[in-house]
């Protein structure tokens, strides 16, 4: 398994892999192709050195894009954003969201940032759980979200 920065050029498969992840979880997702391509135009305007993937014989099999400029409201300052996690179904439990989530925190921490945050859908147990594992702790909710936030 690769893990290397993204590009631009790497939004098709961006695409294709976040529309495979969100299978289950569409009320928590871009459904339509051509949103989908420009929110991830949108990663890359916020924070083009923040996003990575992992790549099983070439074929990308995961992603996070980490903003290194994001100023949360709530908290007052930039902290470091976690936009995105999105593993193929069959590449979970295999350990490549922990180390693409060491990669964004990582590179939190190297941009001087003390502060990690994200949003997760309030029903989506297997994420809450994972991020749980990770350290992250629930700190607030707005509708169906959950803003948690951890320490880099």
């Amino acid at each position: 398994m690769e893990i290397r920065r993204l590009t631009p050029e790497d939004i098709p498969s961006m695409v294709d892999l976040y529309l495979e992840g969100y299978k289950g979880l569409e009320e928590y997702a871009y459904t339509n192709r051509e949103d989908v391509e420009a929110y991830m135009g949108w990663l890359f305007r916020r924070d083009v050195a923040g996003i990575w993937g992992a790549f099983d014989n070439g074929k990308l099999v995961g992603f996070v894009a980490a903003d290194g400029n994001w100023f949360s409201k709530r908290e007052g300052k930039v902290v470091g954003a976690i936009h995105e996690l999105v593993v193929h179904p069959k590449y979970r439990g295999m350990g490549l969201g922990k180390k693409l989530m060491k990669k964004a925190l990582e590179y939190f921490k190297e941009r001087g940032l003390d502060l990690a945050e994200l949003w997760v859908g309030d029903e989506n147990k297997d994420a809450i759980n994972f991020y749980k594992s990770l350290g992250f702790k629930e700190r607030d909710r707005f509708n169906y979200w959950i803003r948690m936030v951890r320490n880099v």
